[in-house]
């Protein structure tokens, strides 16, 4: 009996198989976090390529790029950062896993991942796939500017004005066009009556709630068309020209006709033109007009009158011709009828100019108040953040001393160098006065150009993502329509590529506007009115 009891107490085998079933657990755990830990860093590094893919083809969708583009870049972006251990992945096929949107671009990226010791189990590998986002998102403030405003007018209202009377308001049709069908004087004259066209911005109010425009500030085009009310005896029955508005480095020739019995003599831009008569139509004449070059002049639109002349009856101002340099505001102006009788009518058609990206554009930098289209020159050192537009500027933002020697940089310093603050959409910065042009400028630009000399074509043919030639400029709106220094609002930021044709000497400035793609903290998914760069983000897939 007591060997028996020893027999049953006799433990030492238990503990044995007990000891190796705990050592296959604890193999068993090891191998799975082997396994687990090695699918763990394969799926780090494919969201490191997957971010890297989606930012990239992001990029290249704010700069326009087509599906096509964006998504070759996604895959050579994907590629190239697929590092060990999350080399031979692949970009998963199709939406929703791999998607272009309108401002989003969502990636998908996979890999076979071997087991280690999962082959025990029978599985020799397993699928990690990983996620990104990325989407456009809009600057509302970004270091760096140049001191250069763009004024724009951002045009809620639109009217019309014959002869000097009273303000006749059009419509909004959308996209740029207002118009209106009016009544023309209902008295013959053997004058044209100019027509003055005024365009008024959403500046209706300071920052700080004060109205001082309850319109808008006003634009004025002066006597940019006419209409010519007839006189019962004028020998011309009409006149008219193939078009009315010219740009500035556009075809600069314009064609005038005239019906009347006999050959008319014409006047224009100071000279006297020869009519001939056109062939196949009795009674029809046409002269060809030489319009002057409006890049040859500070002036934004001149106007030239058509004076016509038949049997010693003279018609002044029968047609005008606007000559207006690429930045003006208001890009064309048409009538239904530019010839009438007493007391008629005609549609009036305006058209205003909206910035294109990519497209040439010559301005200038106006000193002073500025002048809309062109950039104005800013002084930088003015810059107060709405709604404090008349208060000192924060010291610790702007760093800003109260030592009574202290000069603050001047207008070169920040043509030469990046202006070291944030600008935001709503700042106030006012014009800088006086001439600002000549060799100091000049030189201050070509220190910061460092050399780089290529037109925009050569750059665009380059690749280069950046150049030292691309500026960062405040789109503005005028707050005053005054003379001398005046406020302006910010309401956009935009890049511009100064073209190596420009005459800083003379603050002539080529370039063109960019879709332009640039890092900020200052961000908004809603796009401003019209110009604006853009910076890409990633966001939580959907």
């Amino acid at each position: 009996m007591t060997e028996m009891n020893h027999l049953l107490r006799d433990d030492d085998g238990a503990t044995a198989v007990t000891v190796a079933l705990v050592i296959v657990m604890l193999i068993l755990f090891a191998a799975i976090a082997v396994d687990l830990g090695y699918a763990y860093s394969v799926r780090r590094q494919l969201q490191t390529a997957a971010d890297a893919a989606a930012l990239a083809g992001c990029r290249v969708l704010a700069d326009g790029g087509d599906e096509g583009a964006v998504l070759a870049e996604v895959e050579a972006y994907a590629q190239n950062n697929a590092v060990q251990p999350a080399d031979e992945l692949y970009v998963v096929d199709g939406a929703p896993e791999t998607e272009v949107g309108v401002d989003f671009v969502q990636v998908t990226v996979e890999k076979d991942t071997p087991l280690f010791f999962g082959r025990i189990m029978g599985s020799n590998s397993t699928l990690v796939r990983t996620v990104s986002r990325a989407q456009i998102a809009y600057l509302t403030g970004l270091r760096g500017i140049v001191p250069w405003g763009v004024p724009i007018i951002r045009a809620t209202k639109v009217s019309v004005s014959i002869g000097g009377g009273s303000e006749i308001w059009l419509e909004d049709r959308g996209e740029g066009l207002w118009s209106k069908t009016i009544s023309t004087p209902g008295v013959a004259a053997p004058t044209g009556y100019l027509m003055d066209v005024t365009v008024y911005n959403n500046q209706t109010e300071y920052p700080d709630g004060t109205v001082e425009y309850p319109d808008g500030v006003p634009e004025v085009a002066p006597g940019v068309t006419s209409v010519f009310v007839r006189p019962a005896d004028c020998p011309i029955s009409d006149v008219y020209l193939d078009r009315y508005v010219v740009t500035a480095g556009t075809d600069s020739t314009v064609r005038l006709y005239v019906r009347c019995a006999s050959e008319p003599s014409v006047r224009f831009a100071g000279k006297n033109v020869n009519a001939s008569e056109v062939v196949g139509s009795p009674d029809l004449w046409t002269a060809t007009l030489m319009v002057p070059d409006a890049e040859a002049t500070e002036k934004l639109l001149t106007t030239y009158p058509v004076d016509v002349t038949v049997d010693k009856y003279t018609v002044n101002s029968a047609a005008v011709v606007a000559l207006r340099r690429s930045t003006y505001p208001v890009l064309d102006v048409a009538l239904s009828d530019y010839v009438t009788g007493p007391g008629g009518s005609t549609t009036v058609s305006v058209l205003l100019n909206e910035y294109v990206y990519g497209e040439r554009y010559a301005m200038r930098v106006a000193g002073g108040g500025g002048e809309t289209g062109n950039f104005c020159a800013l002084d930088l050192s003015t810059v107060r953040h709405t709604p404090n537009w008349l208060c000192p500027q924060h010291p610790a933002e702007y760093d800003v001393t109260t030592d009574p020697n202290y000069k603050p940089p001047t207008y070169y310093c920040y043509l030469e160098n990046r202006y070291p603050f944030v600008i935001h959409l709503g700042d106030t910065i006012w014009t800088e006065p006086g001439a600002l042009s000549g060799p100091q400028s000049s030189s201050a630009l070509e220190v910061r150009f460092d050399g780089d000399d290529r037109t925009f074509a050569e750059w665009l043919a380059s690749g280069d993502e950046s150049s030292n030639r691309i500026v960062y400029v405040p789109v503005m709106e005028k707050m005053q329509n005054v003379t001398g220094t005046s406020p302006l609002r910010v309401v956009s930021i935009a890049s511009f590529y100064i073209e190596p044709e420009s005459n800083i000497k003379k603050n002539d400035i080529v370039g063109r506007f960019l879709k332009y793609v640039a890092p900020s903290d200052a961000i908004s998914e809603d796009p401003p009115d019209g110009l604006n760069v853009r910076t890409v983000r990633l966001v939580p897939p959907q």
